[in-house]
């Protein structure tokens, strides 16, 4: 059986409240039966969009989510929004991502207005910037991910910089499928959907001696990627762990013409049972 083209499907609710239904592709690496972070946030990113003003009017600059418990694959899942501030340059909106009666995730975004000034664009030559185009990249598969089905086999990876292991490692990462079935992904979607892989793609610890969980991830971005729905989006992402049980995982975000944010995530670590 060939695998769904996309991470959702969505069929109205009570009261035209849109309910979504993951597909295997949400698969994340611990649990067989959870969702990877990146295509619960995308949802919560939607939300944000189709709430206010059109495209082009408010920029989302910063999203942060807390992952308040493991997302099952098998619940309907359904988004409520609210929008907490709006002035004339600054919305913040909360979406959060509910089952039932539970609270699975929430997310606050800042959206900041749109307005062409005549403002010196400062650039930095870092290390992001430096990253080999995709195309003299080698595949790349991220040597956790053990289900035949699931998030790793939704996305596709390119090997650009450093050693798997080292917590210091820069790859190409794109989505292959669409994150709703029949609607095309935005440009905030697809990064959403690749950022909370930051901390495997920059993994420092033996997978097959600890776990390394992240409560949260936070996105700022100063820009969305230029190019179209296949476009790569680079990912240098450097972990940081401490004999204290936690870490934390910070991942310069860039495209073919340099960085456009980061993303960072706590991590809770554990010792592999067995």
């Amino acid at each position: 059986m060939s695998e769904p083209g996309f991470f959702f499907h969505r069929v109205p609710g009570i009261h035209g409240q849109e309910r979504f239904f993951a597909t295997e592709l949400t698969r994340g690496p611990w649990s067989n039966d959870h969702q990877h972070g990146g295509p619960p946030t995308a949802l919560l990113a939607r939300a944000v969009e189709r709430e206010g003003p059109r495209a082009g009017e408010m920029f989302v600059s910063r999203m942060t989510f807390e992952l308040l418990r493991p997302i099952p694959i098998a619940a309907p899942l359904e988004v409520v929004t609210e929008v907490l501030t709006e002035g004339r340059s600054v919305h913040r909106i909360a979406a959060a991502l509910v089952s039932g009666d539970q609270q699975l995730a929430v997310g606050l975004a800042v959206r900041i207005r749109v307005q062409e000034l005549a403002v010196p664009t400062f650039t930095h030559d870092d290390a992001a910037r430096a990253l080999r185009p995709p195309e003299q990249c080698s595949a790349f598969e991220l040597p956790f991910l053990h289900h035949a089905v699931g998030y790793h086999t939704a996305m596709e990876l390119r090997l650009a910089d450093g050693e798997f292991g080292t917590g210091n490692l820069a790859a190409w990462i794109r989505p292959r499928c669409g994150l709703i079935e029949g609607e095309e992904s935005t440009a905030l979607q697809r990064i959403m959907i690749c950022a909370d892989a930051g901390h495997g793609v920059g993994a420092a610890l033996d997978t097959a001696k600890w776990s390394f969980v992240n409560p949260d991830l936070t996105v700022h971005l100063h820009r969305l990627p230029a190019g179209g729905a296949d476009e790569w989006l680079g990912m240098r992402a450097r972990t940081w762990s401490a004999p204290l049980g936690f870490g934390m995982c910070q991942t310069q975000l860039s495209d073919r013409r340099g960085p456009l944010g980061v993303a960072v995530q706590s991590q809770v670590i554990s010792g592999q049972a067995g």
